[in-house]
């Protein structure tokens, strides 16, 4: 029975926040794609959560999303959690999905509509460029298609049935941030003085696009976020520079649409042109980080950051080797530019893990810190403080260095837009001007917390140290509370925490965060700033720092008494908490004891929490005393869980298929595969789904809240695994087959899951001195399978249908017959186990440039790139004069080849046909007297003999090998014999063949060249034909 009507949220809600980023990857941006596909359905069952109510009956989404959506609503409404996609980042082409997820969380657009967006947008032979164009700056059109179909399509993409605008009790919009990366080609410049006051100019290339929630529901940023995720897919030579205006959009030229300003979403200070963001940060998690830790939560949050990236490298063979590089084998010229271009596109991962383990390293550490200064504080003696002057000196220091260091930062980086006159003395080389705005901004800050008494004696004097004290104060507060949630063990506690939790953010509601870019700009704006000096500017920027980071008295008060009303709440979880001493660690026993520890300290420091004043005093001492021993970092104490998202994943319905080099087309090509075939567009899009709803149900299935929820059903007549697995199957999943699933072959064996495996996998919910692991595997490929199976009754005919009917204009799309097939096959099979079966086979992610060479796709696509990358070359303005000609001559026989190849629509038979006739009829051509003749027929011979190396190799490799093998052997040798060199090239007496026929060849000192060119052509693509293809 499908799901139809989800439970109230309520306290005992859990938030799962899902940061999510996404990589570049060129062609398996489709995958990607077909990623957030699952994450957008995932979104809009939790919409629905939130909401309430049945499902629409007016839903436009199709019987099979629907079915998906109503699953996701089922699961989540069984674990009693909500989801929330609030931070998304992306670079190259996962900026493009990153970008249309975070505006679909704003419009409630649903994303099924991807699908055919990146089938026609991501068709390669109308993304090369128009061979005929008179400039090429790129091989792909990038402002003409992919800008122009973005801003097109972004507001077309049809509206979910739970959009934020029909939320109940008004509209809600989600929070909700997106970043994406760019690469600034001018940079942008800072300066900064070294140790011995010498100056030192710095060029900033990483450009960051961040769009808010408020940003993104104004219609008109619709058209940034286009340019934002353009700017982001601008792979050099594949797709031309970006252009970013600043503060004046440029008005739409042609097909390409109208830019708007960017400066409200870019952090440049002028106009920019742009590449792709993936040349400098393909791995963009820091910034995505930065905001994880900066926002706030009204209740326990479990936090995940989802790392999509189609594949981290090919597994390691621990039977083998790497094999070393060798001397006796060096890189040649391309080799070596592949690798450089791998190099850079390709970064490691490792920097960002080390990031995330770094934090969550400290996180630790400074809990413990915390805590073991509270336990000091709670053993001084009556009236004495934990905060002594000198502590409280150290961390005004610490906190004013941080803010003057940003400030600084922002203030130099704007004078790179120009530096006012009055100015000019204090920026000359020589000066010290970092250090002078640093300093002043620190003692600006530091004079307005100075102030008697020394120690803050209660809220009107802790109201100075601002936004940023108060925050530290809050973060203590909340880490009591978390202790304490590990011993919530009934609804009544989850209601008393969550009601604290509440209090304690609503005491003083955050305020927007300061942009120190645009406080610098705001601040500069005004004349009597750029009149002044630089150290009356760094004065003001101060100021106006300290203005927007205020805090009201009475938000301390407000803090206090919250803990004060909550005490006896926390303290009653604290001395109910059983024993722990024998537990094994990382068992639940084992966790409650150590977080029962926790709370009986903080409570021993608190006490005797009557007066909110002195309970806000204590916390702000404990935080600052804290902070005053530690780098002033700005992270927040909040724990964060790093999932990569990968097509390197095992499914139950297709076992053989396990990495992303066996499942996607996308893989080939340096990631340009799928650009190729609609066909192979849609195979990774449907994988993409396939394998993102994989990890969204092992990603949701955590084996705390599992543990929760089986210790908080009704009855207990049975083991909590067993009613867990129960409440699976009520949901969809299927029973085990008698002998279990086949898993992977590994070593010759094949195992085997089984429901003993999964009954064992969850034995910790029944036993709480049975250590939890990190992730429920088996249980999550188990029930995977019920959303697999809708994505494949979805997508499984869609696919067979692309094979069959691609409908590709009028350019047929032949594949091989294997696939077609297989094609034929999977819509005559009846919905069921027997076409689930098909996955397995799937031949089309088996295809090849190789396997599809004989396709009139593959002769259309080779004979329109090679025109355009003619035309690209000849476009280069640097070229030297001498060579000019030959390029010339080479654009025009692949021009002329590449207007047949359309005429024959690519068909073998047709193509060796027609460059026969150009062949002879040149030829014939050729041996006229006259200059103009001679040299329309060499062309048209030229042409010919390239039609024929293009058809010959469409057929045969070997064939044309051996064809073109032959002729220019037997030609060179001919030269040789003295009969056919005195026939050709005559002697003293007679002027030969080419002297009577082609005499016009010594007219003009290019016509040898004509001539040499077209030889070569036909020579290299002998050459690109291997012996050993098939």
């Amino acid at each position: 029975m499908a799901f139809d009507k989800p439970s109230p949220v309520t306290e005992l809600t859990q938030e799962l926040r899902l940061a999510t980023t996404m990589t570049g990857g060129v062609s398996l941006a489709v995958w990607m794609a077909g990623v957030a596909r699952e994450i957008n359905l995932l979104a809009q069952a939790s919409q629905w959560r939130r909401q309430g109510g049945p499902f629409p009956a007016d839903s436009r989404l199709s019987k099979q999303s629907a079915e998906a959506l109503r699953l996701y609503a089922g699961l989540i409404d069984l674990l009693d959690m909500i989801v929330d996609v609030d931070v998304l980042s992306g670079t190259s082409a996962g900026g493009i999905n990153a970008a249309l997820l975070a505006s679909s969380r704003i419009s409630g657009a649903d994303l099924g509509g991807l699908r055919d967006l990146w089938l026609d947008l991501g068709a390669l032979t109308d993304l090369l460029r128009d061979p005929r164009d008179e400039d090429t700056p790129s091989l792909l059109y990038g402002d003409e298609r992919m800008y122009a179909a973005l801003a097109t399509q972004i507001p077309r993409l049809e509206t979910g049935p739970f959009p934020p605008a029909a939320f109940t009790g008004g509209p809600r919009t989600p929070s909700t941030t997106l970043y994406v990366t760019t690469t600034l080609l001018a940079g942008e410049t800072s300066r900064f003085t070294d140790s011995f006051g010498t100056l030192v100019q710095d060029v900033d290339r990483r450009g960051v696009f961040t769009f808010t929630e408020t940003e993104l529901l104004e219609p008109g940023t619709v058209a940034a976020l286009a340019l934002a995720a353009r700017s982001s897919a601008s792979f050099p030579i594949a797709f031309e520079p970006s252009f970013l205006p600043f503060t004046q959009g440029t008005p739409a030229a042609g097909k390409i649409p109208a830019r708007p300003p960017m400066a409200p979403f870019a952090n440049i200070s002028r106009a920019h042109w742009v590449a792709d963001g993936g040349l400098l940060d393909n791995r963009p998690i820091d910034v995505l980080l930065k905001r994880i830790f900066d926002r706030p939560a009204r209740r326990p949050v479990r936090r995940v950051l989802l790392f999509v990236v189609p594949s981290s490298g090919p597994a390691p063979d621990i039977a083998r080797d790497v094999p070393a590089d060798d001397l006796e084998h060096p890189l040649g010229l391309v080799d070596g530019l592949l690798k450089d271009l791998s190099a850079i596109t390709t970064q490691s991962i490792a920097a960002d893990l080390r990031q995330i383990r770094a934090h969550q390293d400290s996180m630790a550490a400074r809990t413990d810190g915390k805590l073991r200064l509270a336990e000091l504080a709670a053993q001084l003696p009556e009236g004495a403080r934990l905060l002594t002057p000198a502590l409280l000196d150290d961390y005004r220091s610490r906190e004013a260095t941080r803010h003057a260091h940003d400030l600084t930062d922002a203030l130099l980086r704007q004078l790179g837009t120009g530096v006012p006159k009055s100015w000019a003395a204090e920026l000359a080389i020589g000066g010290d001007a970092e250090k002078v705005c640093r300093k002043q901004i620190t003692e600006s800050i530091l004079s307005r917390r100075d102030a008697q008494p020394r120690l803050p004696l209660g809220p009107a004097d802790l109201a100075r140290y601002g936004q940023p004290g108060y925050d530290l104060a809050k973060s203590c507060a909340l880490a009591v509370v978390r202790a304490a949630y590990q011993l919530a063990t009934s609804d009544d506690d989850i209601a008393d925490l969550t009601a604290l939790t509440k209090g304690i953010h609503a005491a003083c509601p955050p305020p927007d965060p300061v942009d120190s870019g645009a406080l610098v700009r705001a601040v500069f704006a005004k004349p009597a700033v750029r009149q002044g000096s630089l150290k009356d500017a760094a004065t003001m920027i101060a100021a106006e720092q300290l203005r927007r980071s205020e805090v009201p008295q009475d938000g301390w008060a407000k803090l206090g008494r919250v803990l004060v009303d909550g005490y006896p709440a926390l303290k009653r979880l604290a001395d109910k908490a059983l024993p722990a001493d024998d537990a094994a660690p990382g068992s639940p026993l084992a966790l409650d004891g150590a977080a029962a520890g926790q709370l009986h300290t903080y409570l021993r420091y608190l006490r005797p929490a009557t007066d909110p004043g002195e309970v806000a005093t204590r916390l702000f001492d404990l935080a600052a005393a804290q902070r005053a021993m530690l780098p002033a970092d700005a992270d927040i104490d909040q724990s964060v869980e790093l999932v990569q998202v990968s097509a390197d994943t095992r499914s139950l319905l297709a076992p053989d298929w396990q990495t992303a080099q066996q499942k996607l087309t996308g893989m080939q090509f340096h990631h340009f595969g799928a650009f190729y075939k609609r066909s192979w567009r849609s195979n990774d899009w449907m994988w993409g789904r396939l394998d993102g709803a994989g990890w969204l149900v092992h990603v949701l299935l955590d084996p705390r809240r599992v543990r929760w929820v089986v210790a908080a059903r009704p009855q207990a007549t049975e083991s909590g695994a067993k009613w867990f697995v129960q409440h699976l199957k009520a949901l969809g999943a299927p029973d085990f087959p008698a002998h279990g699933y086949r898993l992977a072959t590994v070593g010759g064996d094949s195992g085997r899951l089984t429901e003993d495996t999964v009954l064992r996998e969850l034995a910790f919910v029944d036993n709480p001195a049975v250590p939890m692991p990190p992730s429920l595997p088996a249980t999550s490929m188990w029930l995977a399978q019920l959303w697999q199976r809708r994505v494949l009754d979805e997508e499984l005919d869609e696919l067979a249908g692309t094979v069959l009917d691609p409908n590709t204009n009028d350019q047929p799309d032949w594949s091989p017959a294997r696939s077609r097939t297989w094609a034929k096959k999977v819509l005559a099979a009846a919905p069921g186990e027997s076409k689930y079966a098909l996955l397995n086979e799937d031949p089309v992610a088996r295809e090849t440039f190789n396997s599809d060479r004989g396709s009139p796709l593959m002769a259309h696509t080779v004979a329109k790139a090679a025109a355009t990358a003619s035309g690209a070359v000849g476009s280069v303005r640097q070229l030297p004069g001498v060579v000019k000609p030959p390029i010339a001559t080479v654009r025009t026989l692949t021009l002329a080849a590449y207007r047949v190849v359309s005429l024959t629509k690519g068909i073998a038979k047709r193509t060796l046909t027609a460059g026969a006739a150009l062949l002879v009829l040149g030829l014939a051509a050729a041996v006229q007297s006259a200059t103009l003749i001679g040299v329309t027929g060499l062309t048209m011979a030229g042409v010919g003999g390239y039609l024929i190396v293009l058809g010959t190799w469409q057929l045969s490799s070997r064939l044309l090998f051996a064809l073109v093998s032959a002729t220019l052997v037997g030609a060179v040798l001919s030269l040789a014999t003295p009969v056919v060199r005195a026939f050709l090239f005559g002697d003293r007496e007679h002027s030969g063949w080419i002297g009577t026929h082609a005499y016009w060849l010594g007219t003009q000192w290019w016509h040898p060249l004509l001539a040499v060119a077209a030889i070569s052509l036909c020579g290299l693509a002998a050459a690109a034909a291997k012996p050993k293809r098939k």
